[in-house]
């Protein structure tokens, strides 16, 4: 899966060079912070409460098509999932749902830069799962991949909108939602609460990012997409 997801990269990036051999690829390097949910896991499901913190970091390639439009491509580290501190009886323990999702990530974007420094984009993400641990009322159900809780394979939709902060630095602010089930164990294995109310088969990861972005190689590229317009 890995190498097809190099090769897929590869392809991109020569393709969106076919216009102009002169053309210059910008290069990102990305910092930032994840708050996620699950929907469909009875815990913070239907809220607003992102109560999930995670790292989002990597580094990605802007390939300009014009001075409006462009294609970015990242790979990123990035940390998922679900968190509740105190559950719903006394004698709860702590956390009271805890799911960690991390997830190597490629993410394929679609943008447009408007004249005062803001870009907004959307597109999708796969990401595979790399590390997984499952932690409920105190006890832990799972902390390896071979036990099959949560799929490998994920593919998210994205929305994406950055505004340029100093010279080369963006703040980014992300959202995203799975398109795929990340639940693929046992209808057995899904939570029962007090109420007698099971967990869903179908678990859709939800996220806000907050990250900042370096882009550089931006004043080369920036020459180049004037001569070809």
């Amino acid at each position: 899966m890995t190498r097809k997801i190099l090769l897929i990269f590869v392809i991109l990036i020569g393709f969106s060079s076919l216009k102009s051999h002169a053309q210059r690829i910008m290069g990102e390097a990305i910092l930032g912070l994840n708050m996620s949910k699950v929907e469909g896991d009875l815990v913070n499901n239907g809220s607003l409460k992102f109560q999930k913190p995670g790292l989002n970091v990597g580094v990605g390639a802007l390939v300009p098509i014009n001075k409006h439009f462009s294609i970015n491509i990242q790979t990123l580290f990035t940390q998922k999932g679900a968190y509740k501190k105190v559950g719903v009886h006394p004698d709860s323990a702590m956390p009271y749902y805890n799911t960690k999702l991390d997830y190597a990530e490629v993410p394929i974007l679609f943008n447009y830069h408007d004249k005062k420094g803001l870009t907004l984009g959307t597109g999708f993400s796969y990401s595979r799962l790399v590390r997984v641990k499952w932690v409920v009322n105190g006890r832990t159900i799972s902390s390896s991949l071979s036990d099959g809780f949560y799929a490998r394979d994920n593919v998210d939709w994205i929305a994406d909108f950055k505004y340029k902060l100093y010279k080369d630095f963006q703040i980014n602010l992300r959202y995203q939602y799975s398109l795929t089930s990340i639940w693929s164990g046992p209808d057995e294995d899904l939570l029962v609460t007090q109420d007698f109310e099971k967990q869903s088969t179908d678990q859709r990861h939800s996220l806000i990012s907050i990250r900042v972005v370096w882009l550089f190689g931006g004043k080369q590229s920036k020459e180049v997409i004037e001569k070809i317009d």
